[in-house]
């Protein structure tokens, strides 16, 4: 898919307290229309990235058993192939990212990636960047806190990605990148793709998907005013917030609204790939099982596993432990 129009995209659990510029993206004409049900971190996209989506039904017997391991499965296959294709260095470096080596010495990644769990499907859409990034724009709308680069070489959206035709050293043409793609994906599972037209108003789910997507309540859903409007904000009520980048793992806010020594409330936000993500994700109910629960590290950590461990519920490369020392940490900055 090749886009025609300047786009955030601004993945579930982003914070549209802090993520992104989204009055200025109004002003400046980006388009931020919908929140999308994927995971990872906010991102440019626009018409120099086109994107390939991958997608399958949880029972169909080539579906990977997570998402993390379809981003795998696919994404060194994409790595492979691009780097033999166009005579550069490649790797991927997980959980989704396609990176090459610059002549600097530095890698850098030059894809978007996204993924779609839910208990049927399950999907991804990598983005390759072909063409130069337009920063003027992104330095002003996609605002990534510090801590997201810890684990990084770059210590910066500039500094972290570069794009194909730089690498390679000569402009890719669109039609030669699908090829490479198409391959890839046929190699990775042992399909093979048919050029199909999907009449999207024939199927089934999609209206009452659409619907769900564009309305302010999923929009806001991460914001701390949705999430915060119905915990009592009284003289003893105090609110605290702590991040944290985990090493070769997502970025992740944790804010919480405490009483003494109780949880009143919990919101995590960052770039996340929890799965599922609809119609409840594990992230949910991590908030939902600690709400009213004591500050204590072990009890919250219990909390945490006991959703983790249930079939189906995965947040990749975080641990409860972590998660529960993130927690800890916001309620001892609260004041």
């Amino acid at each position: 898919m090749e886009w025609q129009t300047d786009n955030v995209i601004f993945p579930y659990f982003a914070s549209p307290d802090h993520d992104v510029a989204i009055q200025k993206c109004r002003e400046m004409n980006i388009t931020l229309d919908i929140r999308g049900p994927l995971g990872g971190g906010t991102s440019w996209l626009d018409k120099g990235c086109p994107i390939n989506g991958t997608g399958f039904r949880r029972d169909h017997p080539k579906c990977p058993p997570t998402l993390e391991e379809f981003y795998r499965i696919l994404y060194t296959t994409y790595v492979k192939d691009i780097g033999e294709e166009f005579g550069i260095k490649t790797r991927f470096k997980p959980i989704n990212d396609v990176e090459v080596y610059c002549d600097d010495g530095v890698w850098r990644k030059i894809s978007i990636a996204s993924g779609v769990p839910t208990p049927t499907y399950m999907a991804v859409g990598a983005g390759i960047q072909m063409t130069p990034v337009p920063w003027e724009k992104v330095d002003e709308v996609i605002l990534p806190p510090p801590e997201k680069f810890a684990d990084k070489e770059t210590k910066s959206m500039r500094d972290r990605s570069t794009y194909l035709n730089e690498a390679v050293g000569r402009e890719i043409t669109l039609d030669e990148l699908s090829e490479v793609l198409k391959r890839s994906c046929e190699k990775a599972f042992g399909v093979t793709m048919v050029n199909t037209e999907i009449l999207w108003d024939k199927v089934p789910i999609y209206n009452a998907v659409k619907s769900m997507l564009t309305a302010d309540t999923w929009f806001w859903d991460r914001s701390e005013s949705q999430k915060f409007k119905d915990t009592p904000i009284t003289a003893g009520v105090k609110k605290g917030e702590a991040r944290v980048k985990i090493p070769q793992g997502p970025f992740v806010r944790a804010v919480v609204v405490k009483e003494k020594d109780k949880i009143l409330n919990l919101l995590i936000t960052g770039s996340l790939h929890a799965s599922p993500l609809i119609p409840e994700s594990p992230v949910h109910k991590i908030e939902r099982e600690v709400q009213g629960a004591p500050i204590d590290k072990g009890a919250i950590q219990e909390l945490v596993e006991k959703v983790l461990s249930e079939e189906g519920q995965e947040i990749p490369n975080i641990t409860s432990e972590q998660l529960a020392e993130l927690i800890m940490r916001a309620c001892e900055i609260a004041s």
